[in-house]
């Protein structure tokens, strides 16, 4: 399990142990290939129903056929609202996703989140820290806007921070870095600013 998905599990049992009310429904924005979804699922116990939600329709086509527990929608999230009623999920989790929206879009995916989750759940996100740059990668793996830990304290998130700040200009994530990326982390949790990325959640 790389440094994102630990992290991620870690953070999801938390959800798990203090939803009062139980998990079942759950929202995740750039489902992608549905793994944060399985996890979760397998942290819970049980099977979930989940929405997933994609721009990219091969990773909707792929999904499909190996999971029955999303409900996948292709969706423009730089313009079209979330297609769910208001308190209808018990999580709603966007990975790695505010950063391929521009500044705009991101505030209103934020909102329209917190929107669809039920008093007493959660909206986590994870987003690198700052403006990450990308070269050469297909449009729907650009990244548009760049957040900061400041920035989400203000929308009401509790933020921690994660990964060695230099693995931009490593050109990947080689071994070296990889470890370094662990063993930095334990400091960029305490402070957010040295981290590559950012963690940050809230209870609605």
């Amino acid at each position: 399990m790389g440094l994102l998905e630990g992290l991620v599990a870690s953070r999801f049992s938390m959800f798990v142990s203090e939803l009062e009310e139980g998990l079942n429904c759950v929202l995740d924005v750039g489902c992608r290939f549905g793994w944060a979804g399985h996890l979760l699922a397998s942290i819970a116990g049980k099977p979930l129903k989940i929405t997933g939600l994609d721009i990219y329709e091969p990773y909707l086509e792929k999904l499909a056929a190996m999971s029955k527990m999303y409900d996948l929608v292709k969706i423009d999230l730089e313009t079209d609202p979330i297609p769910l009623p208001d308190e209808s999920v018990d999580i709603a989790m966007a990975i790695e996703v505010l950063e391929h929206l521009s500044k705009a879009a991101g505030y209103r995916l934020v909102k329209e989140m917190e929107r669809v989750t039920r008093r007493g759940g959660f909206v986590y996100l994870t987003t690198p820290n700052g403006f990450a740059q990308t070269h050469g990668r297909a449009a729907h793996l650009t990244h548009k806007s760049g957040w900061t830990i400041h920035e989400l304290k203000r929308l009401g998130f509790e933020v921690r921070g994660y990964g060695f700040p230099l693995r931009r200009r490593a050109g990947g994530i080689s071994r070296l870095v990889s470890n370094i990326d662990f063993a930095w982390t334990s400091l960029s949790r305490i402070i957010p600013s040295v981290s590559y990325g950012l963690e940050a959640w809230k209870k609605r």
